[in-house]
């Protein structure tokens, strides 16, 4: 560090100025040739001032040279002093970065403290600039760049410098810059109003001077001082007395073009920012600087010289203008286009829209209500739930046994039997669920309390299957009436004149005194062989099921699945597996070397967590019983857990995409800060948004094209169908997992990447990988299935690659929303308000990002440019 005293070095000075040292190093207390501590080796006296002395010596057990600095005996008794010195190591030793002098640790001989730092052959800006004046414009640039480096890993760690100027600034033999002297450095929100005025009048800002808050943008105001005086040989602001200073600071611009004529326009606008009065309108970090300068590009400086950029020299790099209004316009214009052709097309494409779901979950249930009512079970209940779900059996059971291209058409509409069915249970207590999702489903809780009711329902009303359990204990002695069968076939729609009675095979659950079955049909075309099996205790139905060839005995067997799925199964298994602990060993090397984006992590987990507590909060079940605090619990752990895999995935992939990969997380890095509204946060979230709808249309293409060969509709979430409660915790969830997703995918690039070190390579294994998953699970139609697989993963790739992280999360998001959501073109379906919402959400995203991408820009003043 330089003495107080005088504009010396840390450790050196230039050729003509080390001679002047070696003359003066017989002023020093310390000879040369004496040995300190049994380590250091004097070699002479650098500077001396009122803070001390500093001198060059051999480190004889490292070999190497380094600087000295002495306390002086004085204020070695001063107890401020001496803990000033001490923070000067600790707030030091925090900052490790090219441009910032290191400090290696403290000492004492004879009761004098020293501290050992980096030795630097050198000398320090103040005394280059009073030697040359103001330097070459290239030269300052380049000067310029790397002080903001230096400052910004300072303040990455918390460490506000306080002092910065040029006698604080060390230029070596080499051209290298380094920023020294951390004796008032102190952590951000750790100052006492008492220290606000501590440092140097000259180079401090005007808050600074005032006694208020000091922040880092304060050091950007001491920045700002430092770069004009570089450029322009002289300090802004001539001022004698620091009343005199404090008005020139809150009174006047300084400009540089009226000091300097050839000065570039964008030097003197980023020094008179780094001179706002306002903290507020300075830049907010010194990267920002580094990115407005002119011709600069650090994250591309960092890379060359073997770095890993910070996070904040990554979201202040690259461009920050966002897209050409023009093109903003057009891919805005295309998704608009691409929503209308997904409304019209994209119903023919999913089982939910193609099977006709004519009543609304409230008037299902309301069926159910009535019909439970109508079969003696009258009391009043305490929990109830309802919900729509696949037939899995029968879908099973139609891919096995017919292969003709038409059977999914045959089955769709209003068929009997449907392939979506409506529950609806209710229950004299309260439905806790035991399962950890906290959801309520068909079968959980068990349905095992006297007087609980569950219905199954087809989209049309008709009763499916029902089951009621009867009291525990039953004295009654009267008669016991017959069981009414015909009323529970009416309920299904059938005619019981039309089934021939049969041996019953099927036990129900429940304790029965009369069981009976019937033999028949559904439907028409095709007609469906069925048995109806039905059970009753004391004249009360307990059970009613309509039973086809597809239907499972599922307390006697287990389910089997095919080769294929199997196969599927494995693979996708194997691939999440190793995903997962690939992520997480990379994740603790990462933590260990000090790597990754610790604060970024943080805020993704916790959104991530608060996304599926709202989930949880609008779709999940809840009771007016303590059973609350146990399904409280479930859905905080369920979140926590959310929050650690995203938490481990970030940290695994963020650093090395960080250091490989920088400018695909340009946008991300911003968008984590906080800037919503950056233009290139808006340029990616638009073409994220624009090639998920793409990548929509193109899923939507290839399913209209392979269900010609018998390929059934793909099933999307019947979750948005449950009313507003459902289409909000479906929201809700495809927020996360979108982030999941893009990270996942993210880590799985940049795992093959360093197993097969080649990019092309890497890319082609992923689009094969992902052919062959689909080739597995494609049925009818294998060979358009792989094209349009190829297509799809051709798309992400170039999403991933291309564009970079926010627009990888944002295609997820849209093809999530678009394949999860039931999208319709008529409005006058009761499910037309999921629709829309779906719809909307993205609309409003792709107008948020059009107009955030504009910067600010008017489209019709750029478009005539």
């Amino acid at each position: 560090m330089p003495p107080a005293s005088t504009p010396r070095s840390t450790g050196g000075y230039s050729r003509a100025a080390s001679v002047a040292a070696k003359v003066a190093s017989t002023e020093g207390a310390l000879a040369a040739g004496m040995v300190l501590a049994a380590r250091y080796r004097i070699i002479g006296l650098l500077g001396k001032g009122g803070m001390g002395e500093v001198y060059r010596a051999n480190d004889l057990t490292l070999d190497q040279p380094v600087a000295l600095k002495f306390l002086p005996a004085s204020m070695a008794k001063d107890a401020a002093m001496l803990a000033r010195f001490h923070n000067e190591v600790r707030m030091a030793r925090q900052v490790s970065h090219p441009n910032v002098c290191r400090v290696y640790d403290l000492g004492e001989v004879d009761g004098q403290p020293y501290l050992s730092m980096e030795y630097i052959d050198g000398e320090d800006l103040g005394s280059l600039l009073r030697r040359i004046g103001r330097l070459p414009a290239d030269k300052a640039l380049e000067f310029a760049r790397r002080i903001c480096a230096g400052l910004a890993a300072a303040h990455e760690r918390g460490v506000l410098h306080r002092d910065l100027k040029p006698s604080n600034i060390m230029i070596d033999s080499r051209g290298s810059v380094f920023i020294t002297d951390f004796g008032l450095a102190a952590a951000a929100g750790e100052l006492l109003e008492t220290q606000a005025r501590e440092g140097t009048p000259a180079y401090m800002a005007p808050e600074q001077l005032a006694g208020s808050e000091v922040t880092a943008r304060s050091d950007i105001y001491a920045l700002g001082l430092v770069l004009y005086e570089m450029f322009a040989g002289k300090r802004p602001f001539a001022a004698g007395t620091l009343a005199e200073m404090i008005r020139l600071q809150q009174s006047s611009s300084p400009h540089l073009a009226t000091v300097v004529k050839d000065i570039d326009p964008a030097v003197d606008l980023v020094i008179q920012r780094c001179l706002s009065p306002d903290p507020a309108k300075r830049p907010p970090s010194a990267l920002a600087v580094a990115a407005a300068l002119p011709g600069g590009d650090p994250l591309a400086a960092a890379l060359a010289a073997g770095e890993t950029p910070s996070p904040d020299l990554v979201a202040a790099s690259g461009r920050s203008a966002g897209m050409r209004p023009g093109l903003a316009l057009a891919c805005l214009a295309a998704t608009i286009a691409g929503l209308i052709a997904i409304s019209i097309l994209l119903p023919r494409a999913h089982l939910a829209t193609l099977v006709a779901l004519e009543h609304s979950p409230e008037v299902l249930a309301e069926k159910s209500r009535a019909l439970i009512g109508s079969l003696g079970y009258t009391g009043k209940p305490a929990g109830w739930a309802q919900g729509f779900e696949y037939d899995p059996d029968y879908m099973q059971y139609v891919e096995q046994h017919d292969r003709s291209a038409t059977r999914w058409e045959r089955r769709l509409g209003a068929a009997q039997p449907s392939l979506i069915l409506f529950w609806y249970r209710q229950s004299p207590r309260p439905l806790v669920p035991d399962a950890f999702s906290g959801t309520v489903s068909a079968s959980d809780p068990p349905q095992n309390v006297s007087g609980m009711a569950r219905v199954w329902l087809d989209p049309q009303g008709r009763l499916v299957e029902f089951s009621a359990v009867p009291p525990q204990i039953d004295k009654s002695s009267a008669g016991v009436p017959p069981p009414d069968w015909k009323r529970l076939f009416d309920a299904a729609g059938l005619d019981i004149a039309r089934f021939a009675p049969a041996t019953p095979e099927w036990t129900p659950l429940s304790i029965c005194d009369a069981r009976a079955a019937w033999t028949g049909s559904l439907g028409e075309s095709p007609p469906a062989p069925v048995r109806i099996e039905a059970a009753a205790w004391r004249g009360k139905p307990v059970y009613f099921q309509i039973i086809g060839p597809w239907t499972r005995a599922t307390r006697m067997q287990s389910f089997q699945i095919d080769t294929r799925d199997e196969a599927f199964v494995a693979i996708a298994l194997a691939l999440g597996l190793s995903l997962v602990v690939g992520a997480a060993m990379l994740a603790r090397h990462n933590i260990r070397r000090g790597r990754g984006d610790r604060r970024g992590a943080a805020r993704l987990a916790i959104v991530s967590a608060c996304f599926i507590m709202f989930q949880w909060a609008v779709g999940g079940s809840h009771v007016a019983a303590f059973e609350e605090t146990d399904l409280l619990i479930a859905a905080v752990g369920e979140s926590l857990l959310v929050a650690a895999i995203v938490w481990v995935l970030y940290m695994a992939v963020e650093p090395v995409a960080r250091r490989r990969w920088p400018h695909s997380l340009i946008a991300w890095n911003r968008l984590l800060a906080g800037s919503l509204h950056d233009p290139l946060v808006g340029s990616d979230l638009l073409v994220g948004v624009s090639l998920g709808i793409a990548a929509e249309l193109l899923l939507t293409f290839r399913q209209l094209v392979v269900q010609h060969f018998g390929e059934m509709p793909p099933p999307g979430s019947l979750e948005p169908l449950m009313g507003v409660p459902g289409t909000l915790a479906s929201f809700f969830s495809i927020v996360p997992t979108s982030v999941a997703l893009g990270l996942g995918w993210f880590a799985l690039i940049f795992v093959l990447r360093i197993i097969l070190r080649r990019d092309w390579i890497a890319a082609s294994t992923l689009v094969l990988i992902l052919v062959i998953l689909n080739g597995l699970h494609a049925t009818g139609a294998i060979v358009p299935s792989l094209l349009f697989s190829a297509a799809g993963a051709a798309l992400l790739l170039l999403v991933m690659l291309r564009f970079g992280l926010v627009s990888l999360i944002a295609y997820s998001f849209v093809e999530l929303i678009l394949s999860l959501f039931p999208i319709t073109a008529d409005f006058s379906a009761w499910y037309a308000g999921a629709s829309l919402f779906a719809l909307l959400v993205i609309g409003a995203l792709a107008a948020f990002a059009f107009h955030a991408s504009l910067g600010g820009r008017s489209l019709l003043g750029d478009a005539d440019a």
